[in-house]
């Protein structure tokens, strides 16, 4: 049954297309249909429709419009759309874009590009935009499609009125808003790379991680080394070691080799490129002679020397694209009613850090 005519949406806020599938009672998919004059759609429905989208000021989206031109006319005139790309690492103050969020984003541009799209790059933070300027800038430039670009826990967050557009995140589970998560699956990583582990010989098997990389994955990394433990005998047991948060150097490296020589750890796995040398030269510990190491996130040409998990963060940045592509091909804008995740698997690479044990 139709719901009854006359309610408006929140002052201030533009009608969606999720509002008037809202105030019809229609499918989204009807309602898209009737406002583009679909034959399959009877013409009483059509008018009722395009009446009430009338009323609340509805207006399709000029990304979909673009689209529709494409389709109708085989080619866009109008330039192409385009999609904001948030993150939030410091840009401003001089901080360089780690290997693994140039992955992400280096992904998020091929697929943008494929799809037809500019990926427009906007740092948020103290040093770079706020929500105003971020909003403005969307405005600006007629963008409703936004990825959250992996955000970093600790730096800036970003709150905009995302009823006004389509959403979806890389990792940031720890920050607002609750929309489709894409990601690479670290459960069954961690997972994975204890089982080769132990395939390799080793016994005391620990986990070294960021507790600002566990708010922004949700824990996922330790949840999957618990899972891995409860089958073991308790006296194989090495209890997580969660790194402070903004510490590094000298000060892990001495956190480490306290943890490896008291728990009698022979092999751990990290998260962090750089667990090699930071057991090395900061611990003063010789991998693998001493203890060895894997890393949970091999990115780049570079650390073959590394044994460990090697994500596949550029596809990580392609689905997030599509998925925001397809939102505004349907005019879906706003926070969706059910969530959802999306995980990439990774693959296991062997490495002289975690050399099989005789």
């Amino acid at each position: 049954m139709n719901n009854p005519p006359g309610k408006e949406t929140p002052a201030g806020r533009r009608a969606t297309l999720k509002d008037v599938a809202k105030e019809t009672g229609y499918h989204i998919t009807t309602v898209s249909l009737a406002l583009r004059g679909h034959a399959s759609i009877p013409a009483a429905t059509r008018q009722l429709i395009e009446t009430a989208a009338k009323r609340m000021g509805y207006q399709r989206n000029a990304v979909f419009q673009a689209l529709s031109r494409f389709r109708q006319q085989g080619r866009v005139r109008a330039p192409s759309p385009r999609i904001a790309y948030l993150e939030n690492y410091g840009a401003g103050s001089g901080i360089a874009r780690s290997a693994h969020l140039q992955e992400m984003l280096d992904g998020a541009r091929k697929q943008a590009e494929l799809l037809g799209y500019q990926l427009d790059v906007l740092a948020v933070g103290e040093d770079d935009l706020d929500a105003r300027g971020v909003t403005q800038y969307l405005r600006a430039n007629n963008i409703t499609g936004v990825v959250i670009g992996s955000f970093q826990p600790g730096f800036a967050n970003v709150a905009l009125n995302w009823d006004e557009y389509a959403v979806a995140k890389i990792h940031s589970r720890h920050t607002e808003p609750n929309v489709t998560v894409v990601a690479n699956d670290h459960i069954r990583e961690v997972r994975l790379a204890f089982s080769r582990l132990a395939t390799l010989g080793y016994k005391r098997i620990g986990i070294a991680i960021g507790r600002a990389d566990e708010d922004a994955c949700g824990h996922r990394h330790t949840v999957g080394y618990l899972m891995e433990l409860a089958s073991l005998p308790a006296e194989r047991h090495v209890p997580p070691l969660l790194f402070p948060y903004n510490y590094g150097g000298a000060v892990l490296g001495g956190m480490i080799s306290r943890w490896v020589r008291r728990h009698k750890v022979d092999v751990v796995l990290c998260n962090w490129l750089t667990i090699k040398q930071i057991i090395e030269k900061e611990g003063g510990l010789r991998v693998p002679e001493d203890v060895a190491c894997a890393c949970l996130c091999i990115c780049g040409p570079t650390p073959t020397a590394l044994a460990g998990i090697r994500p596949r963060l550029d596809l990580v940045g392609e689905r997030v694209v599509s998925i925001v592509v397809s939102q505004l091909k349907s005019g879906q804008l706003g926070l969706p009613e059910y969530a959802s995740s999306v995980y990439v698997q990774s693959i296991w690479q062997e490495g002289p850090s975690a050399p099989a044990r005789t």
